[in-house]
């Protein structure tokens, strides 16, 4: 059976967690114990704020990542229509143009990456009930195209092959209900993953987060809509206990948006 986790009750077991996600090392009662939010508060407009997943972490694990919260939370809100004080605003905007000739606006001083990946590690304890260490072979392809900037210009850097591949196993997989799955935030947070086994025998965990649709944030007309898509691979290749593995039936789906793993 998936691993489901999109009720207030379902999430509660996440909070008695007895190590922090963030280090793995298991809690004593002479450390400070925080309760992260994960996605953070922040991301999420007022209405949207109920319920949560919390998970406990040491309070100096998660001291150490309030600065990336801020920077992201302030590029989510953009989507929910929350506008940042210029003076606290903790990103930086370059302007430029694309290869087409439209204008272009490049986000600098974000790792989108690495917090994502933060996030999916928290996931990871949340449905496992197991630590997943942060040097964990992982891929990822983030909501917002990747670029270097140039004299001409932002220059995109191209989606891994395997991507649009992970896009319709997950969709396959959704349409068997054959995903674990984690909706929490008034729906605006969702995750789901899969594990599937490649060629050589090693599982690997096939995942995709959606926050407010934010497939829209990279939507532009010299780049194809991209949602957040990602997989990794678990220390040993073989799959944590009580995870769904894919479907082995073979069918046809729709995959029209080849880049977008909760479209049609």
């Amino acid at each position: 059976m998936p691993v489901i986790l999109d009720t207030q009750n379902s999430m509660r077991a996440a909070r008695l967690l007895r190590f922090c996600y963030l280090c793995g090392r298991n809690f004593n009662p002479a450390e400070k114990v925080n309760s992260d939010h994960v996605p953070p508060t922040g991301l999420f407009a007022i209405a949207d704020r109920n319920f949560p997943l919390i998970l406990p972490t040491h309070q100096k694990c998660n001291a150490m990542r309030s600065a990336d919260d801020q920077v992201v939370g302030q590029l989510v809100g953009v989507i929910h229509g929350r506008k940042p004080n210029p003076t606290h605003k903790k990103f930086r905007v370059s302007v430029g143009r694309f290869k087409d000739g439209s204008p272009a606006i490049a986000v600098r001083g974000l790792d989108l990456d690495h917090i994502i990946w933060r996030w999916v590690r928290g996931f990871h304890a949340a449905l496992y009930n197991e630590y997943l260490p942060e040097d964990t072979r992982f891929l990822i392809c983030p909501p917002l195209p990747e670029a270097e900037l140039s004299a001409s210009g932002p220059q995109f850097l191209p989606v891994a092959e395997a991507i649009p591949k992970f896009v319709e196993e997950l969709k396959r997989n959704r349409a068997t209900c054959t995903l674990d799955r984690i909706v929490c935030r008034n729906g605006k947070c969702r995750y789901e993953c899969i594990w599937d086994q490649a060629e050589d025998g090693t599982w690997i965990c096939i995942y995709a987060l959606d926050l407010y649709q934010w497939i829209d944030l990279g939507h532009t007309s010299s780049s194809e809509p991209r949602g957040c898509i990602g997989s990794y691979i678990r220390s040993g290749g073989n799959v944590p206990m009580g995870a769904t593995c894919a479907t082995r039936l073979e069918f046809p789906i729709s995959n029209h948006a080849r880049l977008d793993p909760f479209g049609a």
